[in-house]
């Protein structure tokens, strides 16, 4: 097991540059794009900065920011109040400042007003903030001053992300941090904004009133005693300190396993570990997953993707965790999980993690989750029917709101007990043969060729998803139908619909999109569709669907007596025609239709868990400057130019195992890509 200790010496070594003597490092999300935001955070980690996402961990805190008052209210927002605070000095000021003679002058004034917040002005960053060699000798001293008055210091620094790029430009040593803060300042307890008054002093009243303008209100109730971004923040959850026992300790110091080469290297992507379906660490996983669906109720999307990581990564460690030094240093693991962790050591049996408990126990929590459950409602449109409507149940949706729900949303609260129930792995085998016959059905010709043995006749089924992952139940099925020949592709989604809803296999179609076809098969252009066409999750022909098996056998009525069995007999028609209720369950069902030349792709892109697939993209584009999604791979560079990584495969086994190979990533079993 590698050392997860971080040197106590700020020193630098001219050898080799890192950035692990820096104290917590939180990246603000502001005017930084999802993929920017990656990017900076896989910089730090790579130079071995201890990255935070937790706001309250850090006291350096680097963003696109340039103006004092926008930096105060950007900590505001996240729950953190500060004041702003003097730089601390060791050294006089006019030593500080002295330049020696012959010396390159450095132009230490910020962006001109006309600048924004993280945007350039008249003049470029480089021309005034460009140190000599000479300079930066003499500033060695003030630089080590600096990081060790942060780690003793309650002081939090937030610091233009320029000073990151400087720092690994230079490669030696760290740029002093004076030059790049923005805001100085110390926390301090959250002003009472609702504290009266009887002072007639109107500058008073004026403060309390930008303070209340200021100040964001928490995402629901239940925060109303945490940050803005939702959860206990790690100054109001401290780990508890337990007792331990004579065995704990015993364990403690007992040799514990070789953490795997992807430990050792930092491996950061998902998608390059291999995740089984039940890892060692199954029951943590699982109170990290609640606590997750807390920040998704709260909207806190980058809460969502941290712990995402977090879990990922130790969902990839093949051994029982013992220690939270273990689990500090996998990779997106940071001090907070480990607290968790630590945390959930010492639970009892069966009691969840006090910042996952809310879930299941605050009453706002559980009627938001209880909404998000149905199928077409997600957490922004929940907190709109919670918090706007004042609707508490399902029952007060329907009364009040059904009008104004979508059709889609009207079949998921209709249905929302049976889309619940699990759908086992021979349900789903059912469910595919029968759309896979109906395929074969409406393209007869494909049907007649593949009878006559043309290895390359007839319409092939993929169940994806959770099932080719290995789960024993799902709550919803996922296939791919392809076919080697385009034309028998083309549009098939609308007609394997079709057939099916003749035969009452489908009780209700949700959505059927055509954006394959409309493209004539090939792959998505690198800059997407149409400006006017609508976003979708996947660029494949599918259709969304609710599928319930038609046969049934009804329950036998009583035999009539004597005195009714005339009118029955003249009703019979009637009757026949009246057909009882069927007891089999609704069911979600998405059928996705993919071109034989990127099958590999599609295939790929629906089997991975969510975080896999999220990696895999980042992953690719990092390394390769390619783009990837289910309909192919383009390059970024060449302007979307389309590269064809799997045209050797014979089966389509072969050729999703070609795109993984080309891609760079390396075969990887359907169940190993577990990611949660």
């Amino acid at each position: 097991m590698s050392d997860t200790t971080t040197p106590s010496s700020p020193i630098q070594s001219k050898e080799k540059f890192t950035l692990s003597s820096c104290p917590p490092i939180f990246v603000l999300p502001t005017h930084l794009t999802l993929d920017a935001l990656h990017e900076v955070e896989e910089k730090l980690v790579k130079w071995g900065a201890r990255l935070t996402y937790d706001v309250f961990e850090a006291t350096l805190i680097l963003g696109k920011i340039s103006q004092k008052k926008r930096a105060m209210l950007e900590l505001r927002s996240r729950g953190l109040w500060t004041e702003e605070a003097s730089e601390p000095s060791s050294q006089p000021a006019a030593k500080r400042r002295r330049i020696q003679e012959g010396e390159e002058q450095i132009d230490l004034s910020t962006e001109d007003e006309s600048e924004e917040d993280g945007g350039r002005g008249r003049r470029a960053p480089a021309a005034h903030l460009k140190p000599s060699a000479a300079f930066l000798s003499t500033r060695v001293e003030e630089r080590e001053s600096s990081l060790d008055t942060m780690s003793q210091e309650d002081l939090i620094r937030v610091v233009r992300l320029e000073w990151l790029d400087r720092c690994i430009e230079a490669q030696e040593i760290l740029l002093p941090l004076d030059l790049f803060v923005v805001y100085c300042a110390r926390k301090i307890e959250r002003p009472d904004t609702k504290t009266s008054t009887t002072s007639p002093n109107s500058k008073g009243i004026l403060e309390r009133a930008k303070q209340d303008a200021a100040f964001i209100a928490p995402l629901s109730p239940f925060a109303r005693h945490r940050p803005h971004h939702g959860g206990p923040s790690a100054s109001e959850h401290s780990p508890t300190l337990c007792p331990q026992t004579s065995s704990e300790n015993e364990e403690a110091t007992a040799p514990l396993p070789d953490a795997p080469d992807w430990v050792h290297n930092h491996v950061l992507y998902a998608c390059l570990r291999s995740s089984p379906l039940h890892p060692p660490n199954e029951d943590f996983i699982e109170e990290l997953i609640k606590i997750r669906t807390i920040r998704e109720l709260n909207l806190d999307a980058i809460g969502v993707r941290a712990y995402s990581t977090a879990i990922a990564s130790i969902a990839a460690y093949p051994h029982k965790l013992h220690t939270a030094s273990q689990v500090l240093a996998l990779p997106g693991c940071d001090h907070k999980i480990a607290n968790l962790f630590n945390e959930f050591q010492h639970l009892p049996n069966g009691s969840p993690l006090s910042a996952a408990a809310p879930l299941t126990r605050d009453p706002d929590l559980r009627t938001l989750h209880a909404f998000s459950d149905v199928w077409g409602i997600g957490p922004k449109t929940a907190r709109d029917f919670y918090y706007s409507r004042h609707w508490h149940d399902l029952d007060d949706i329907i009364e009040y709101g059904w009008s104004s729900l979508s059709r889609a949303q009207q079949i998921g609260l209709k249905y929302s007990e049976e889309f619940l129930l699990p759908i086992p792995r021979r349900e789903a085998e059912q469910i595919a043969n029968v759309i896979h016959k109906h395929a074969n059905r409406v393209r007869p010709a494909a049907a007649a060729a593949a009878e006559t043995g043309n290895p390359e006749g007839g319409v092939q089924c993929i169940l994806v998803g959770s099932y080719r992952r290995g789960k024993p139940e799902s709550h919803d099925v996922d296939l791919i139908l392809t076919h080697r020949d385009e034309a028998v592709t083309k549009n098939l989604i609308v007609d394997v619909v079709r057939s099916l809803e003749a035969s009452e296999w489908i009780t209700h179609t949700l959505s059927v999109h055509l954006t394959t076809s409309s493209r004539s098969q090939q792959t998505l252009p690198y800059r997407g569709e149409l400006a006017t066409d609508s976003p979708h999750f996947d660029t494949l022909d599918k259709a969304l669907v609710v599928w319930q098996d038609p046969h049934f056998c009804p329950s036998p009525s009583p035999s009539p007596s004597p005195e009714t069995e005339k009118d029955n007999q003249k009703h019979k028609k009637k009757d026949q025609k009246k057909k009882k209720k069927n007891p089999n369950p609704h069911r979600r069902v998405d059928i996705i239709i993919s071109p034989w030349h990127t099958i590999g792709c599609a295939v790929l892109g629906w089997t991975g868990d969510t975080t896999f697939q999220r990696d895999l993209r980042r992953y690719v584009k990092k390394t390769s400057g390619w783009k990837f999604d289910s309909s192919g791979v383009r390059e970024r560079t060449t302007g979307g130019q389309v590269l064809d990584l799997e045209s050797s495969g014979g089966t389509w086994q072969e050729r999703e195992r070609l795109v993984m190979e080309g891609l760079g990533i390396g075969w990887r079993d359907p169940g190993a890509r577990c990611t949660r």
